[in-house]
């Protein structure tokens, strides 16, 4: 018995001895899947795809949490709002074990040099949110690791909305990019690792223009080093190649969604593979057609966009391409359920339903008429009209290529001759204004991106101009009243700013047998920035924010810190086996020894 004991004594502790090697999780690498971005620059990227990368590798000063829709410090590990006479002041304080992926801390210099850059010129740095601008006076720099920002307290956004714009702002090392060796021009799409130094979880190891980006876990991360190891996104423009290579275990994730038939042929193809998880939520996006009022008639012209909606089926389009569940007809006040009490629901078809009749009328009554009885319609003046409709290239995740067409034929039921581009470089057509009309999608992030549609606003692509709605906007963002949110969203409505197509439900998969540590959310779906850094050691803080408008009375911010550690999620591994299941079995004899004595 003696000798059974010593036997089972070393084995054990022969185990515990290997348990750090045998038990250590295996390195996680993750290969993920983007669609094509425009420019990979955290200040000037105006696309999701670039962004949904960017997030890994930059930080903001405030981020939202794992559920998509809570406020959290991010470099600042708190803030407070101050409002002394005609003043408001927001003051930052940084976290003081944030580094940059070269070593150097990020200090507030790092910030005041990203705010001044992305002051002097919104226009090109179209990433951060422009109400970030909005009344700023001055912006000043307490110490190493304390910022204020000074604002106009009648020009200022409301404190929630404020917060929720610097969400979009990047911070990036001055260091780095005042060194023109390594960037030359702040405004250029980045593709060095050199150039992409951030202080997120993941830092850039290559890349390469139009196919991939790789990364790595960056060790000295605030919250710790990351539980994926490495990560490569990979451009993958077609939906159907995404769909064979996460079911082939080629790509664990990605930012692509899959509708209606689609969905049901993608479950198919997994049927029997329990490694493969579908993630479906409401999307915050709106899908619509826009009208280029830059060019102006008859664009320009409240009844020919009348005409155009009542031409257009939207109800029965959105159908035959998702289904009865795959999407929530569109908003005509552009925010969809996704925002809550701020978004009023105004479908196109509860306003301008289907009638190709009315549609005809309008168009005879502005003037448009088969003269030459080809089929089409003239301008007024004689001339032949034609309408150059832009959307995206076949195989668009979205039906937006199907759906041109679809556009087109109901169009030509009325008499409207269109040619329907479906093309590659669209974002280069789209940003150049080049289209009459275009299909296009949105992702809003806060009630406040209606100022898209405010006069001059660099995300004003469509040219939309009304002083009501400039001055209605601006009281809105000042006071946070969901009321004029939606007398905002009327207004676009009655304009016809766009036509409204539909709000998509997303589905999206993910694999599990390389990794269990995701965290899908309806804002980041599965790729998002929680996703990706799994169960690292992490202090968690929750912020109060108060707000006075009192000199006398000093502003406390209340930190409530909890350290939280998580314990690393699963990392399922195919045939475990070895000394950690010895250990495993070491352990039962042991125990069924001590309850005999």
């Amino acid at each position: 018995m003696k000798a059974l004991k010593n036997v089972l004594l070393a084995l054990f502790l022969a185990g515990l001895v290997a348990t750090p090697a045998a038990l250590a999780s295996p390195d996680i690498e993750l290969v993920l899947a983007t669609r094509q971005w425009k420019t990979f620059n955290p200040l000037t990227s105006s696309t999701v795809y670039a962004n949904v990368v960017l997030d890994k590798i930059y930080e903001p000063l405030i981020r939202w949490d794992d559920s998509g829709f809570k406020l959290v410090g991010a470099l600042a590990e708190k803030w407070e709002f101050k409002t002394e006479g005609d003043k408001k002041i927001l003051t930052f304080y940084l976290r003081k074990d944030a580094k940059w992926h070269d070593g150097k801390g990020v200090t507030a210099d790092d910030v005041k040099y990203t705010l001044e850059l992305f002051q002097s010129d919104p226009a090109k740095f179209v990433n951060p949110d422009p109400l970030i601008l909005k009344g700023l006076k001055e912006i000043k720099v307490v110490d190493k690791y304390t910022i204020q920002l000074i604002y106009d307290a009648n020009e200022a956004p409301a404190d929630t909305f404020l917060e929720m714009a610097f969400t979009t702002l990047f911070i990036v090392p001055k260091h780095i990019w005042t060194n023109k060796s390594i960037i030359p021009d702040p405004t250029a799409s980045l593709d060095k690792p050199e150039q992409l130094i951030g202080c997120g979880p993941f830092k850039v190891v290559e890349i390469k223009p139009d196919e991939y980006v790789k990364l790595e876990a960056f060790p000295d991360h605030y919250l710790g080093k990351p539980e994926v190891n490495k990560v490569i996104f990979k451009m993958i423009k077609d939906r159907n190649q995404f769909a064979m290579m996460v079911a082939a275990g080629e790509l664990d994730a990605g930012y692509h969604y899959f509708f209606g038939k689609y969905l049901e042929e993608f479950k198919k193809m997994v049927a029997n593979d329990p490694n493969v998880q579908i993630y479906r939520t409401a999307s915050k996006s709106i899908h619509l057609l826009a009208f280029n009022f830059n060019k102006g008639f008859p664009y320009n012209n409240l009844e020919f966009r009348k005409a155009i909606a009542y031409a257009l089926p939207v109800d029965k389009i959105v159908q035959k391409y998702y289904g009865a569940d795959g999407a929530v007809l569109g908003s005509m006040g552009f925010l969809g359920p996704f925002f809550g009490s701020f978004a009023e629901y105004l479908p196109k078809e509860k306003l301008y339903p289907y009638d190709p009749e009315k549609a005809k009328q309008i168009l005879d009554q502005l003037g448009f008429k088969d003269i030459n009885g080809d089929g089409y319609r003239e301008t007024p003046d004689g001339k032949p009209f034609e309408i150059y409709l832009l959307t995206r290239a076949p195989g668009d995740s979205f039906f937006r290529d199907a759906i041109g067409d679809e556009i087109a034929h109901y169009l030509e039921e009325v008499g409207l001759k269109v040619t329907v581009d479906k093309a590659g470089d669209y974002w280069d057509k789209w940003g150049a204004g080049s289209w009459d009309m275009a299909i296009v999608g949105f992702v809003p992030h806060k009630p406040t991106d209606l100022a898209w549609f405010t006069t001059g606003n660099p995300g004003n692509r469509v040219g939309y101009s009304n002083s009501e709605f400039d001055k209605l906007f601006d009281e809105f963002q000042k006071t946070g009243d969901p009321k004029l949110a939606y007398k905002l969203e009327e207004t676009l409505a009655n304009d016809v700013v766009f036509i409204a197509l539909y709000h998509p439900v997303v589905a999206t998969p993910y694999r599990i047998d390389h990794y269990r540590g995701w965290k899908p959310n309806p804002r980041d779906y599965t790729v998002g920035y929680w996703s990706l850094i799994g169960s690292p050691t992490k202090v968690i803080k929750e912020t109060e924010v108060i707000t006075t408008t009192t000199k006398e009375k000093e502003v406390i911010t209340t930190t409530v810190e909890k350290k939280e550690t998580v314990t690393a999620t699963q990392t399922v591994e195919k045939g475990v086996c070895g000394p950690a299941a010895i250990v495993g079995l070491a352990l039962l004899p042991l125990l069924a020894l001590r309850r005999r004595r």
